[in-house]
């Protein structure tokens, strides 16, 4: 795999409370998007990228046998991950109600298993297209599934950024789970909503299509989230399967 990653305060940010992981040998990417500002959001990512990457290293997959086996995996280290950060929150007062987005992707024998909690994204780009593998927990999303508003009016919406669902916001917090066939030719694409947010998915395609360098496709999306405002923190993660 060629593999390229940044992560980036953005313009209007004080800090960044993302955080970014690629396990290169268990084929393991994350990404988690801090939430709570002075509630140490930046604490509450890192750390559960910390604890996901303790649980896969103390729990291995490779007995793993099926789609059905890898999703109970995931959601038996989501939900280790998610307790640790509930714990954490409640050990000092200055990190109540810290929470944070998860999204990490798996490649395996020719498949991608994705799993997410809240808006961090993954895509995959095949043949040409990009196609959003996860699905953002968010109000406005909710409300464009029920057909009251349409994907447009959401990216404008006040209350695009309102999560639904987030690591060590409750104790029962299971993820959406996902498997894609892969080949090699295809690109990774994981991200927070800094990136999205700032730049439409056309151009992130012919962004992530042009390059063979992953890292310097990673920091020319980055840039991009700049330029156009960087308006959040910003983190990409970028992976061109180059075997089969």
């Amino acid at each position: 795999m060629n593999i390229g990653y940044l992560t980036d305060r953005g313009r209007r940010r004080p800090t960044n409370e993302d955080s970014l992981r690629v396990v290169e040998d268990l084929n393991f990417f994350m990404l988690a998007d801090g939430v709570g500002g002075n509630r140490s959001g930046e604490i509450a990512s890192e750390q559960a990228l910390d604890s996901l990457e303790k649980f896969l290293r103390h729990n291995p997959q490779e007995p793993l046998s099926s789609r059905e086996d890898i999703f109970r995996y995931f959601r038996a280290a989501v939900n280790y991950v998610n307790h640790f950060i509930i714990k954490l929150s409640e050990s000092q007062p200055q990190y109540a109600g810290m929470a944070t987005t998860l999204a990490f992707a798996y490649v395996r024998d020719d498949v991608m298993y994705v799993a997410n909690v809240g808006d961090s994204r993954v895509y995959l780009i095949h043949d040409g297209m990009i196609q959003q593998i996860t699905d953002d927990h968010t109000y406005v999303n909710d409300l464009v599934k029920m057909g009251a508003i349409s994907k447009d009016e959401a990216h404008v919406h006040a209350r695009k950024n309102v999560i639904t669902r987030a690591i060590g916001a409750n104790a029962n917090n299971e993820p959406d789970c996902f498997s894609v066939p892969v080949r090699k030719g295809d690109r990774i694409l994981l991200c927070s909503d800094g990136l999205y947010d700032e730049v439409d998915d056309e151009t992130i395609l012919s962004t992530i299509s042009r390059f063979d360098d992953m890292q310097a496709c990673a920091e020319d999306l980055v840039a991009m989230a700049n330029e156009n405002g960087g308006n959040d923190n910003v983190s990409v993660i970028c992976v061109d399967l180059m075997e089969g």
